[in-house]
């Protein structure tokens, strides 16, 4: 399975892109390169929203789902609370960034056929051995 797991939008245009955070995606989007969780899905793009409340409230940067089946693809867009972010150590950050990883993937398990327990415990279990958090 392709997970593309892009830095998160306004955030890095903004303010720039977490290296750490950025290394961290890559690591997990290699590690799944070799899973499949879907007979119609292989590949999910996945693009955080780090924006602030005024500019989610005014309709710009929102969340979205949007299903290629054809191409066998799902592209998810999920917010995460600006404040928290932007106040956070990268610590945090991570963690922020993995759990909406998660409610990501989880948003679009059942449309997509997506075993999406196993993919839970993949991912876990990769961060935990390569201490990513």
């Amino acid at each position: 399975m392709r997970l593309n797991l892009n830095s998160p939008a306004y955030y890095s245009k903004e303010i720039g892109v977490d290296n750490e955070i950025h290394s961290m995606c890559q690591e997990i989007s290699r590690y799944m390169r070799d899973k499949e969780y879907s007979e119609i899905v292989d590949t999910i793009g996945i693009v955080p929203i780090v924006a602030p409340k005024e500019l989610i409230d005014a309709g710009k940067w929102k969340k979205e789902r949007k299903y290629d089946l054809k191409y066998r693809l799902v592209f998810v867009s999920k917010q995460i609370s600006f404040d928290d972010y932007v106040n956070a150590n990268i610590q945090r950050k991570k963690e922020l960034i993995l759990e909406n990883i998660i409610d990501s993937v989880k948003s679009i398990h059942k449309k997509s056929k997506f075993d999406f327990e196993q993919f839970k415990i993949d991912l876990m279990n990769f961060i935990e051995s390569n201490e990513l958090m």
